[in-house]
């Protein structure tokens, strides 16, 4: 069969007609009131991917008072760090800034990271090889502890705990070695551009 938000697609294309050859990546960091911490997240993630992989680092200030472009954003450090800011006047929450930001990134590869992360070197690789692979596919990190004093990461991480819902809608975690994951348990992961188009990523959202 076929549907789609955005012209329609075809739900069972062979596996092949998926593949493409992304190269650039748009992080998008939904931020309300983090200040400081959105500027060390920007900085970190500068500093962690290529400037060819780089497309833009999408800020989206989600009603921050004062606006972080008058505070940690402003234009030397967007120049700097390749920095768009789109910013909401009134906070409308996580969903409404994701949707904001996916919307105006322009990357092969769009990928959400909360507005207090560090990512390690190489982090970019993964994205771009298994999103390669098949342009609907929707990638998760590992989630690791930081020490926000230092902004360096803490331990080798949490192992491979993912999230999954029983018929009765209760939340729980499982353990698993494979590189599936059940449920998307919050708001790391990236996806290509085409995908979150086709999708309905940029219609209208349901605020509620």
């Amino acid at each position: 069969g076929s549907g789609g938000a955005a012209g329609g697609f075809d739900l069972d294309a062979p596996l092949e007609s998926l593949r493409w050859a992304p190269k650039t990546i748009s992080v998008v960091l939904p931020c309300a009131e983090e200040r400081e911490y959105a500027l060390k997240t920007v900085e970190s993630v500068f500093a962690s991917t290529p400037s060819n992989v780089l497309h833009e680092i999408v800020v989206v200030d989600d009603g921050s008072n004062p606006p972080l472009t008058s505070t940690v954003l402003g234009p030397e450090a967007q120049a700097k760090y390749k920095v768009k800011v789109m910013r909401h006047e009134r906070t409308v929450g996580l969903i409404g800034a994701k949707k904001t930001g996916g919307d105006a990134a322009e990357g092969d590869i769009v990928v959400f990271f909360d507005c207090h992360v560090a990512p390690q070197q190489s982090w970019y690789q993964d994205f771009l090889e298994l999103i390669s692979e098949n342009y609907r596919r929707m990638v998760v990190p590992q989630i690791t502890a930081l020490n926000v004093d230092t902004w360096t990461q803490v331990g080798g991480g949490g192992g491979l705990a993912k999230c999954y819902l029983t018929w009765d809608a209760d939340f729980k975690w499982v353990d698993s070695s494979d590189r599936y994951i059940p449920v998307i348990s919050g708001g790391l992961l990236g996806m290509s551009k085409r995908w979150w188009t086709e999708t309905g990523g940029g219609g209208t959202p349901e605020m509620g």
